[in-house]
């Protein structure tokens, strides 16, 4: 939870982040993680563009980062309100013997909507999902995660995203 204690803007942004760690079976990491966020001004104006909340490109695979959720014209503005949902496991029987790879699965669905300044911009309030595959593979420059996924649900506005390449940390 972010308070404003001094500031020119007074948006007041709440987030609530949970994520759970099993073993299903041997050599297996199983997680699954939801997040909710809102923000919203406490002097009744409209929360700014660059304070508004987006989906982060790792809690919605499938989806090409900050094009999802309410859109004002061509532009992607954010929503007031975010929520999100995610299971990924790793599948040890691919590359077993091998150390620096891990194969994954995954599951994830989001949402973002809420607009305070406009209430015709709201229309894009729809959960988002998809499915895929992954690879992690740890190098000496450093993890690089790719993926593959298939939307399974979205709305008419959304720009997907089937392949997705990342250098840095997995997590």
């Amino acid at each position: 939870m972010k308070i404003p204690l001094i500031s020119e803007t007074n948006t007041f942004t709440q987030n609530y982040n949970f994520k759970t760690f099993h073993e299903l079976y041997e050599n297996n990491i199983t997680t699954f993680s939801y997040s909710i966020s809102a923000t919203n001004s406490l002097s009744g104006d409209n929360v700014k563009l660059s304070e508004r909340l987006y989906i982060p490109s790792k809690k919605l695979r499938g989806f090409e980062r900050g094009k999802v959720g309410p859109k004002d014209g061509n532009s992607f503005i954010g929503g007031n309100y975010s929520g999100s949902f995610n299971f990924t496991t790793t599948l040890p029987l691919i590359l077993d013997d091998v150390q620096n790879f891990d194969g994954l699965f995954f599951v994830d669905a989001a949402n973002l909507w809420g607009v305070d300044y406009d209430s015709s911009v709201n229309k894009s309030n729809k959960i988002r999902s998809s499915v895929g595959v992954g690879l992690d593979w740890l190098t000496p420059v450093g993890p690089l995660s790719f993926s593959l996924a298939t939307p399974l649900t979205k709305a008419d506005t959304d720009i997907e995203e089937t392949f997705r390449f990342n250098l840095g940390t997995t997590f």
